[in-house]
């Protein structure tokens, strides 16, 4: 394979479907020289299967998969498009990740009653490790996107992402806090610690990406009701001077919205819908009011 490019974030990029994390190079090395590669290599094939689980899901649901990137904890599918639009396929393609850990756990366990060998033993507190990690409510790990799609549920988009980032940035912290607690108090190793540093990395990443991305999507996303099915209707009243820009951070991907427009004395003058909120600020301009809207 051909390295074509390294990325700023310090991603390499091999052949067109495949990037590595440049701080996965000297992890391995000392696994290597540090004689534990065996179980480097149980704990990085339980992650391997682990996404192949999201990617099988993903495909399933007709999303693509643009590439896979091994990153220094593991490996990551990362999707074409910027968000997954249907909170309920989110929800079940990060769950099936921890589901198929939990699965060589168990058959772990079962088999260890038969061949008491160490690496045995090893897979399954690997795999116990990785399902109850990715389970917790933080961005990136599957838990946070559980999240954050469930609270698309109830509210909008925008919204959803910011209560997921507050409560990611919360559990990091305790994370970290009883990564350093334990490393004073304990022989307890620094791994931890550097899980937690390596998380708050990447949600502060994945914050300022999906942040504009959530809003690019939402503003260009405009065939969300699908032919020959029903869509949920979300009715919103606003006044007329309001800039229709603000609306954006009302949206999401599974309703379609209706907008009462509202005069001074709080009377419906008109009713736009969103399709047409979205090609008045798309072909005309974004500081638009919802009255100048026709």
């Amino acid at each position: 394979m051909n390295i074509t490019k390294i990325y700023q974030k310090g991603i390499i990029c091999v052949g067109k479907h495949l990037h590595i994390h440049i701080l996965f190079l000297p992890i391995l090395l000392a696994a290597y020289l540090g004689n534990y590669l065996d179980l480097f290599s149980i704990c990085w094939i339980s992650a391997l299967l682990h996404e192949f689980a999201h990617i099988f899901v993903l495909r399933r649901f007709g999303i693509p998969v643009s590439h896979i990137v091994i990153q220094p904890f593991g490996v990551c599918a990362k999707i074409s498009t910027a968000v997954i639009k249907n909170p309920v396929h989110e929800i079940l393609m990060a769950l099936a990740g921890p589901f198929i850990n939990l699965i060589i756990s168990v058959l772990c366990f079962i088999i260890l009653q038969y061949l008491p060998i160490s690496l045995i033993g090893y897979c399954m507190a690997a795999n116990l490790s990785i399902f109850c990690l990715n389970l917790l409510p933080c961005l990136p790990l599957d838990g946070g996107r559980v999240m954050r799609a469930l609270l698309t549920l109830g509210s909008d988009a925008v919204t959803a992402l910011k209560i997921s980032v507050i409560v990611s940035r919360i559990i990091i912290a305790l994370l970290l806090c009883t990564a350093v607690w334990l490393l004073l108090t304990s022989s307890f190793n620094f791994s931890l610690i550097l899980i937690g540093a390596f998380l708050l990395g990447n949600l502060c990443f994945e914050q300022k990406a999906i942040s504009m991305q959530v809003l690019r999507e939402l503003l260009y996303y405009r065939s969300k009701p699908e032919s020959g099915c029903f869509s949920n209707v979300c009715t919103i009243a606003a006044y007329g001077d309001l800039p229709a820009r603000k609306l954006l951070h009302r949206l999401s991907y599974h309703k379609y919205h209706v907008v009462h427009v509202l005069d001074s004395n709080r009377k419906i003058t008109k009713t736009l819908t969103e399709g047409q909120i979205l090609k008045s600020l798309l072909n005309k301009s974004i500081r638009l009011t919802l009255d100048e809207i026709n």
